[in-house]
């Protein structure tokens, strides 16, 4: 196991001057994570979940890359995750309706070491339970059963179907795509467009699949079989006593999302499928049906009106179970939290804001653009999918990683530089520096009578369309 340094900094963070009360609707990942980093840096925090903890919690899988897995680890939550969560070193490939081996990809150490993250497998409640546990330790605020009914973003405060009124500072909204305060900032419910493909979410019992199990937990991997219109992508949780199990597949309904019962039997989803693969698909318990729907890229994730700002899949809706749709949410609340530790008077709340919005819209648009192709990767058929095996084929046959570019190990590090070697929160701190200092120190001049000027506050997207990666250790 790397030694802890190698993933860790001080887990004393720059503690804002001025405390402000956050009400953040949604309880889920994004909400959590969002209201541990702000109580990190010393503000007022207050969570409303509609549901109970249980349904919060959920029951399905939940994968964390380099660039998720090392913010948890900046927070100080790499031990207990490491006791929770197994750490996969490589993807194994297959075909869907045959069974046939196409190669695999191993994740090379040394460049994981350069993200200073790893990628870790764990169940969603454990995730859940995790943050949960941080942010009240740490003296977040959270309501189960507080279901919002209104949002009223000039009077900064919401309205719980119970009549209760609730106002605070800032309102961050982190109750997903379908959620009311996206319809708040938009003006109207945004259902999205159907794509005709869904995500079936199970677990497989390891008692069920005992030689499947014992195969997948020994490669310490993922496993995907790619088919015509359909999919797998499976792995273990819960120290390898369950597989979790994602299913594409066609639509049947369209409508499905999580928090919906698990009500699908997988056997009557999963046709043409091999022998093999349909032992462990006839194992699984029954799973909740979520619909991959595309949804538009919104301009704006601040509103105009009031400091409402969404994060998470209400702000970047992904396709359900992709491996960057959690990291992109934490991220947020990673970012959002850096910015306002920065925070010394009222008049700086806007700002920060629309500086949160320029720092992650086009990092979530590129990386939720890649989620999307991924998802249409593996079900491809025809030319397309042949194309995808005869290459993933010959990479196997020369000892190459099926996942390796034309340009070689070269060009898969770009790539991981870009996405997984990601540093959100050194992003932020860089935007301070570069900008944010520079604008007070000019105001502080201004109202000193010298006259300095410096450019817009948000008219900095220009110069950080070449900022990708940065490195605490000046890597």
């Amino acid at each position: 196991m790397p030694h802890c340094s190698q993933y860790s900094r001080s887990n004393l963070p720059l503690q804002t001057s001025l405390p402000i009360s956050f009400l953040i609707v949604g309880g889920g990942i994004a909400g959590l994570a969002c209201a541990l980093a702000l109580r990190r840096v010393g503000h007022h925090v207050l969570v409303l979940e509609r549901t109970d903890r249980a349904a919060a919690r959920g029951e399905s899988g939940v994968r964390l890359p380099p660039n998720l897995s090392k913010i948890l680890f900046h927070w100080g939550l790499k031990d207990v995750l490491l006791k929770q969560a197994s750490v996969t070193t490589r993807l194994v490939f297959m075909r869907y309706e045959s069974g046939e081996t196409l190669g695999q990809h191993v994740w090379d150490a040394d460049m994981l070491k350069e993200t200073r993250g790893m990628f870790l497998m764990l169940a969603h409640a454990e995730l859940y339970d995790i943050l949960y546990d941080a942010a009240t330790a740490q003296g977040a605020q959270v309501r189960f059963g507080a279901e919002v009914a209104d949002v009223d973003v000039e009077e900064n405060e919401v309205t719980l179907a119970c009549g209760e009124t609730i106002s605070a500072d800032v309102i961050v909204g982190a109750d997903g795509e379908y959620g009311l305060t996206r319809a708040a900032l938009l003006g109207r419910r945004d259902p999205g467009v159907p794509t005709g493909l869904a995500v079936y979410d199970a677990l497989i019992p390891r008692a069920a699949v005992p030689e499947y199990a014992k195969r997948i937990a020994e490669k310490s991997g993922q496993f995907v079989a790619f088919g015509d219109g359909q999919a797998i992508v499976a792995y273990p949780i819960h120290g390898a006593d369950d597989i979790a199990i994602q299913l594409y597949g066609p639509d049947t309904h369209g409508d499905g999302k999580y928090g919906d019962v698990p009500s699908v039997a997988l056997p009557s989803i999963a046709r043409d499928i091999s022998q093999k693969l349909q032992t462990a698909v006839c194992g699984a318990r029954k799973a909740v049906r979520i619909s991959v729907r595309e949804h538009q890229d919104l301009e704006d994730w601040v509103s105009d009106d009031g400091p409402l700002v969404l994060i998470g899949e209400a702000a970047h809706p992904f396709p359900p179970s992709t491996i960057q749709g959690t990291a992109m949410a934490v991220e947020d609340g990673a970012v959002l939290a850096k910015l306002f530790s920065h925070l010394s008077e009222e008049r700086q709340i806007a700002s920060f804001l629309y500086a949160f919005q320029e720092l992650r819209q086009a990092r979530v648009r590129t990386v939720r653009a890649g989620e999307f192709a991924s998802a249409f990767f593996m079900t491809a058929a025809g030319a397309d999918a042949d194309a995808r095996d005869a290459s993933m084929r010959a990479k196997a046959a020369t000892g190459r990683n099926a996942l390796d570019g034309e340009g070689g190990v070269e060009g898969v590090w770009d790539e991981y530089r870009v996405v997984f070697g990601y540093d959100c929160e050194d992003e932020a701190d860089d935007w301070w520096v570069q900008w944010g200092m520079l604008r007070e120190r000019a105001r502080a001049g201004s109202d000193a009578g010298l006259g300095a000027s410096v450019p817009s506050l948000l008219d900095f997207s220009a110069a950080m369309t070449s900022v990708q990666v940065t490195s605490s250790d000046g890597v």
